[in-house]
């Protein structure tokens, strides 16, 4: 509808013998086709006007009377406004819409922008209507801010003097009063009796304006007419005023309307704005229509508060350095400002009716309150009196009306309000007192409670602390004990055992390589990742039964063996163009290993049996019998085989047999061509003996050593902090007194020459061992280990040794070394 109503401006007419026609029928016939209208039917709406005589219920006589140039012009341009109008209040429902506006809500707020007055060397009718608006608006400021004001002090009998101002309610009635008539109505009356001829029309206005000049603020001035608005004198011309007030919407044009086959253009004319068959009523014009949406503004702003903005122009020049003082008191003037100042000053910050003053301020006063509470008795006016003798202000700051209180100025309700502040902040001294009177006492009270309570707590917490520290002493002992003892009966009576595996101090740790620290993450890429979404549950270092093909003899080959809830991961590593590469050898998932064979000797081969892949895999595992149970414990593993001949499926279709040989001149197991040969170990019959508890301390040591004694009696009491004792059961060697006991007196001189000490050989050279594994202290006197380092042996003594590294002195497990 944007584009017809452009179009519609360029639709044109050829006049010939006074009646128009349109002069290009292209131009027309694309407007009809926008508008849903045939075309026909529009041309003669814009050319032809209907006319019908009737006289009373008597049928008249219907005449087509033809349109001359300009009254044609009238018509396409009223169609344009109409129907721009109209698009123009749709789209202002539309938003209101949208924004959830009804129109039954009372509590709103609104924005009112006004343009502001106009006066430009040549004004129009577009300025006269805004002046119009413009001094509506200073009226309803004038009735708000200066006569309501000045009204209720009369009507309140409040001692006043009024203040003169200018009430700009004769411009108003000079531009719309019906009686005599302003020049709204004479406009209008204009636009109704010359149809034809502007000019003629804009003569007619100029001549019957002499019907508004007995108003003093209008003075006629040849073809223009001066008002006195009050912001001042404005001059506007009567040319074209006439021919802008028309809005005429012929009923032939709401006729083609009816028939658009648009129906968006019938939404925006709606059957009830539509002229009704037969009736006279002459359509509205422009300034009908502006007086009438002024009121309804009036009237809203009638119903609410309004407060104002006053903006100030500082020069006409639009210069933001410039402030031309005469222009701006001129604005000051005619806006009203210093009349409004005048009444404020002269009047009343402050007014309230006699009970919302008596509620707010009965406090200032003992006649009206005691103790924050209201006490008067009386009527409300006689408790304003009271209020206000008990004031700190004289009497010449407040009057008393019919029915208010009024407040000169506002210092004057400062000091009320300070007042009442300050009588409750007295109150709250008064009550902070007593409160920390009372509170005093209660700590006074709770001191000899609190005594009490913490005493009882320190002894809690020293019962806690004896129970926690067993607790951590039991956990450091055997952090997985069920889990070894579950294991035992698989193997006792099957299998001679190590000492290590039998101490009552062997603890299982599961993660020895401490895969997940930085250092071991190669291992872990080389895993893959589905290692990544696993738990892992043990790790060591490990050898693995090589099978290098035909005509080749079998052999072992280090391994990083991890086990996972999921799987069982052997890692090799290897070099590749000189550089040491970490490969996944073997991935065996943890629910195919169902079985596994052991020798009956005290070595560490184990083979882990795979039903479903016809390929299983025999380990040399220090801690094989951690391995297996925790194999048995999360994995398949059920079946516990001993022989010393092991027949195994190195690949499918291929099987390999180990042969294990008890040899007691080998100290180590020896694996060579498929035979393994292995001395003698502790009893098949041996297990772990129980824990024995000594106080609140168990006997053990912690950090993943071996046990500190053998299978004897200890050689003393248990020392530190509940280590077991070092050494191995039995006498001391060389038949002595043992370490540490001081030398017997009396006893049989040496053996030497004249009595004297022998000679002293030359000390032969200290051995030396290498550190496989790393090792932290759990006792002061033990030397820490990392993988590789190299330690002077001092003292060999079952599986603790004593030994020098770095200059320090200590002990350290034999197991976690080789000697080099």
């Amino acid at each position: 509808l944007v584009s017809v109503i452009l179009w519609i401006g360029n639709i044109d007419f050829s006049e010939q013998a006074e009646r128009a026609s349109v002069a290009d029928m292209a131009v027309l016939e694309f407007v009809s086709s926008l508008l849903g209208i045939p075309a026909n039917f529009l041309k003669t709406a814009l050319e032809i006007r209907e006319m019908e005589t009737k006289h009373g219920m008597a049928r008249g006589t219907t005449y087509k009377v033809p349109l001359n140039y300009i009254q044609a012009c009238a018509t396409r341009d009223a169609l344009a406004k109409a129907i721009y109008s109209n698009l123009f209040d749709w789209l202002v429902m539309r938003v209101n819409q949208a924004l959830g506006f009804k129109e039954g809500n009372t509590l709103s707020i609104g924005v009112l922008d006004i343009y502001g007055f106009e006066v430009f060397k040549k004004n129009v009718f577009e300025q006269f209507c805004i002046n119009y608006v413009n001094e509506k608006l200073q009226q309803i400021f004038i009735e708000f801010t200066l006569r309501l004001e000045q009204e209720e002090y009369v009507k309140e009998g409040i001692a006043w003097t009024p203040i003169e101002f200018f009430n700009n309610k004769i411009v108003c009635d000079l531009i719309e009063a019906k009686r005599p008539p302003g020049i709204f109505l004479v406009l209008d009356d204009v636009c109704k009796s010359v149809h034809g001829v502007a000019k003629g029309a804009d003569k007619a206005f100029g001549d019957r304006l002499t019907a508004c000049a007995s108003n003093p603020h209008f003075n006629m001035r040849g073809n223009a007419f001066c008002v006195k608005h009050y912001a001042g004198d404005v001059t506007y011309e009567c040319e074209g005023m006439a021919e802008k007030n028309k809005d005429t919407m012929a009923k032939d044009l709401f006729n083609c309307i009816e028939i658009s086959t648009n129906n968006f253009l019938q939404t925006l004319f709606p059957e009830k704005d539509r002229p009704v068959a037969g009736s006279k009523k002459a359509p509205t014009t422009s300034g009908f229509k502006i007086r009438t949406a002024a009121n309804e503004l009036v009237a809203t702003l009638s119903k609410a508060t309004p407060h104002y903005c006053r903006c100030i122009k500082p020069n006409d020049e639009k210069r933001y350095d410039l402030f031309d003082g005469p222009r701006v008191l001129h604005q000051i003037r005619y806006l009203g400002l210093l009349d409004n100042i005048k009444v404020k000053r002269a009047g009343f910050a402050y007014r309230t009716v006699y009970q919302k003053f008596l509620d707010r301020y009965y406090l200032l006063s003992p006649q009206t309150s005691y103790a924050a509470k209201l006490i008067w008795k009386g009527d409300a006016l006689s408790g304003c009196r009271a209020i206000l003798s008990d004031s700190p202000f004289g009497s010449d700051q407040y009057q008393v009306g019919k029915t208010k209180i009024f407040i000169r100025t506002p210092e004057s309700l400062f000091a009320l309000e300070d007042l009442r502040v300050n009588y409750y902040h007295n109150m709250v001294s008064k009550i902070k007192y007593a409160f920390r009177t009372w509170k005093n006492h209660k700590h006074e009270c709770s001191n000899r409670i609190k005594n009490a309570y913490r005493a009882f707590k320190a002894f809690q917490q020293q019962c806690a602390t004896i129970i926690q520290k067993c607790y951590k002493d039991y956990i450091n002992v055997a952090p997985y004990s069920d889990l070894r003892m579950k294991i035992e009966p698989n193997i006792v009576n099957k299998k001679e055992r190590n000492r290590l595996s039998i101490a009552s101090v062997r603890k299982f740790y599961g993660d020895y390589l401490n895969i997940m620290s930085k250092s071991r993450e190669p291992i872990r890429n080389a895993m893959g990742p589905t290692f990544n979404s696993e738990k892992v549950i043990f790790t060591c270092k490990s050898m693995v039964v090589y099978h290098p093909g035909l005509l080749k003899a079998n052999r072992l080959q280090p391994r990083f063996l991890v086990l996972t809830d999921a799987a069982l991961y052997l890692v090799s590593l290897k070099k590749e163009k000189g550089v040491p590469v970490y490969k996944l050898t073997r991935r065996i998932l943890t629910s195919s290993i169902t079985s596994c064979t052991m020798s009956p000797f005290r070595d560490n081969f184990v083979v882990l049996h795979c039903p479903m892949e016809f390929h299983d895999v025999a380990l040399e595992v220090e801690f094989k019998t951690e391995l297996i149970a925790w194999l048995k414990e999360k994995g398949s593993l059920n079946t516990f085989e001993f022989m010393d001949k092991i027949t195994y499926f190195k690949k499918k279709k291929s099987k390999n047999k180990i042969t294990f040989i008890r040899d007691d001149m080998v100290q180590e197991a020896l694996y060579k061509k498929d035979k393994v040969r292995i001395n003698g170990g502790l009893p098949a019959s041996s297990q772990p003996a129980s824990f024995e508890k000594t106080g609140f301390k168990f006997i053990g040591v912690g950090g993943g050593g071996p046990p500190r004694g053998g299978g004897g009696p200890p050689r003393g009491a248990p020392r530190g902090r509940g280590g077991a004792p070092r050494g191995r059961g039995g006498p001391p060697r060389g038949g002595g007194a043992p370490r540490g006991a001081p030398p017997t007196r009396g006893g049989p001189p040496t053996r030497g020459r004249g009595g004297g000490p022998p000679p002293v050989a030359a000390a032969p050279p200290k051995p030396k061992c290498r550190a496989l594994y790393p090792y932290d202290p759990v006792e002061p006197d033990e030397l820490r280990l990392q993988e590789g380092d190299v330690i002077e042996i001092l003292e060999q003594d079952g599986d603790w040794w004593k030994g020098l590294l770095n200059g320090q002195e200590g002990l350290f497990p034999a197991n976690y070394v080789e000697k080099c």
